[in-house]
This record gives structure tokens, sequence and C-alpha cells, in this order.
């Protein structure tokens, strides 16, 4: 479908679009904004992070985007939740979500979807040309990885802990699956860890088997039982010649909720990635992406 919209990107877009994406289509021209315009997206999760997403790929024009999440609004949503007014009476994050969203583009179609990924993850998948996943479980990121690599669906899962952040992207299905680069939220996983990784790699492992036992994130309630957790988690890695824990006692505090500095930075850099792969300017050769908050810095990787 994509590759028959490019044929006559112009002909193909009314003058109202043209006169919405004028800039973007200075910037890369009709061909890549049909592009955009024919990708439909799953988004899962719709906490801070994915409003933040959301958001971005509304406005940029892709074709419709599904907002997946079960869960209610709390009051953690108000942390970096900018779609859900606070005076919304709609319970479901996702559905409390779409009046915003679906203003800030018209031209796009928002679809709500309230079952939970868990129910449909083996089969929901081949109907995207892209799905990013955010707040899932461990094992439901790897089940997703597994089967939008069968399904050749372009794969992009992150997650924001407080100020930290990462994400991870499966696009040309030629690197590692997300339960090969980070083997130890499975007991049964005897995948070795990947050699020469970064030090926020065995942060991100520690905060993934938490929610893997835990079968949720850190909490703020719970903040002082879950550092000594993460610290022990860190403390249990493999391979102790690469990772100095004391490296990391100035983030243990700063890993609750999710925050908008964080969200605001993970969330555009899925975004862009996101787009440009759509518009095939893919990042290829590195498939993992971590925000150090501490060094103000982001960085890809390969693992």
């Amino acid at each position: 479908m994509a590759s028959e919209i490019t044929k006559n990107g112009d002909d193909q877009m009314s003058k109202d679009e043209r006169k919405v994406y004028d800039r973007q289509i200075r910037l890369w021209g009709y061909d890549g904004q049909n592009k955009l315009r024919a990708s439909k997206v799953l988004l899962i999760g719709m906490q801070g992070l994915g409003a933040e997403i959301a958001k971005n790929l509304i406005l940029i024009g892709v074709n419709s985007i599904t907002l997946k999440d079960h869960t209610e609004v709390s009051i953690l949503d108000h942390c970096s939740q900018f779609l859900i007014p606070r005076d919304s009476q709609e319970r479901n994050r996702a559905k409390a979500s779409m009046s915003a969203a679906q203003k800030l583009n018209p031209n796009v179609k928002v679809i709500v979807d309230t079952t939970p990924i868990e129910q449909n993850v083996d089969s929901f998948v081949t109907s995207f040309d892209v799905v990013i996943a955010t707040e899932c479980s461990p094992n439901t990121y790897k089940r997703l990885s597994d089967n939008c690599r069968k399904a050749k669906v372009k794969l992009f899962i992150a997650d924001v802990y407080g100020l930290f952040g990462y994400f991870y992207q499966d696009i040309n299905f030629e690197h590692s699956l997300y339960g090969e680069v980070f083997p130890n939220i499975d007991q049964s996983n005897i995948v070795p860890i990947p050699k020469n990784v970064p030090q926020l790699y065995f942060l991100t492992s520690a905060l993934l088997k938490f929610q893997s036992e835990s079968n949720r994130k850190p909490n703020p309630d719970t903040c002082e039982e879950d550092i000594e957790e993460l610290k022990l988690l860190i403390n249990l890695s493999p391979d102790q010649t690469n990772i100095d824990n004391s490296l990391f006692d100035e983030y243990y505090g700063e890993l609750f909720c999710e925050l908008s500095p964080a969200t605001s930075i993970v969330g555009a850099m899925v975004s862009q990635t996101a787009i440009n792969t759509v518009m095939g300017m893919p990042i290829e050769k590195l498939n993992v992406f971590f925000f150090d908050h501490i060094k103000h810095e982001g960085k890809f990787h390969l693992l």
C-alpha cells in the first residue's frame, strides 16, 4: 500500500493535508510524508512515555495509531501524562487519552483498545506496520519480540524509570531478539550476557528482573525496600568483571514514577527513530538506546 501511495504522493494528499504537513514536506518531501500516511502504528501503554510518543506520531501524520491500555488512571499519571484531563471521569487510560489525542491531528485515525496485550500478543501485532510497546512485563516484551519478528513487523520497546530510560529496536530482523539482549528476565534462558556492554545495561537488567519478579516497577511507596532489592540484583550479575555497583549510587533514588523530563527525551528518541525507520532511514547497526540523566546524555549501542 505504501509503495502505491508514494508513486503519486502529490495527487493523494488533500489541500488541507498539504497545509498541515507543509513544513514536514519541505523537510523530507511528499514521498516521505506519504510513507508516514500509510503506516499503521500500535502503541501499547498510555502512561507518560506513551502519551509523549502518541503526541509525536499523531502530529507527524501517521495513517492510524491504536492506543492499547487496559489499566486505570492513577495518581502517578499526573507526573507526566498530559493527554488525560485532570477532571476526566473516564477511568481507562487509553479512553481518557483519546479526545486530546484526536484533537492533535484530525487526519490521523486514533483508535482505542482496552484489551490486555497479554491476551492477544500472539496474533494482534500482525495487522500493524510498527509496534511500540511500553509498560509491559519483561515476558510480554519477549513474546512481542518473537512474534513481531516472525510477522516482519518493526518493533520498538521502551520504558522510563523516574529519570532513567531505555529503548530497544528490532527493525532489520538481523540483531538479537529482546530476550537474547536481556536474558536475565527468564531463569531458564541460558543465553550469555553480551560482551562489552555499557554500565547502564546492568541497571536496566536489574530493573527488568525486579519487574519480572515483583510484577511491578519500583514504587515510591516502597522506595527503600525496592532500592535494596535492586542493589542485590545488580550484585548477582553473572559478569562481575564489568560492573562496579557503587557507580549506580546516584541513580537509585531517581528510579520512581515516570517523570516528564525523561519521558520527553526518551519519547522523542523513540518517535524520531520510528519515523526515520518508516521513511527508509533507520539506525540499522545499533539496537539499544540508554538515556543517562546523570551524565545528561543518550547513546545507542549494539548488544
